[in-house]
């Protein structure tokens, strides 16, 4: 996968849960044995975790959304620049930025952590 296959599938993967907000998205894009750093060893099912945890952000912040800056790959793994945002009067406020580490399985990401650098 070169820098632009990594960029889209990044890209992609957001589109359908923050943009379309297809949960059942995140079975076609993450591996049987998907691990979250940011979800914890505790976890017994990281997919089911990261539904519950996705739907209920959408309940709570229902503009929110995430733009995919850039990202570069190498090997099996994606480093994507993202920033997440609500729309608030028509206007796009951002409100976290951050570095995405996914590595791959194949075409289905086996692990994901995030290394937030702002946040409001």
């Amino acid at each position: 996968m070169n820098n632009q296959q990594g960029f889209e599938f990044i890209r992609d993967y957001f589109n359908e849960l923050f943009g379309k907000r297809n949960l059942d998205a995140l079975d076609a894009y993450l591996d049987d044995n998907y691990t979250d750093d940011d979800i914890g060893a505790g976890a017994t099912d990281h997919i089911k975790n990261s539904k519950a945890f996705l739907a209920e952000w959408f309940k709570t912040q229902p503009t929110i959304g995430v733009d995919v800056k850039d990202a570069s790959a190498q090997d099996n793994v994606i480093s994507a620049f993202l920033e997440w945002f609500v729309i608030e009067n028509g206007a796009k406020r951002v409100i976290m930025k951050g570095v995405a580490i996914f590595v791959l399985n194949g075409r289905k990401i086996l692990k994901r952590h995030t290394y937030l650098y702002y946040q409001e």
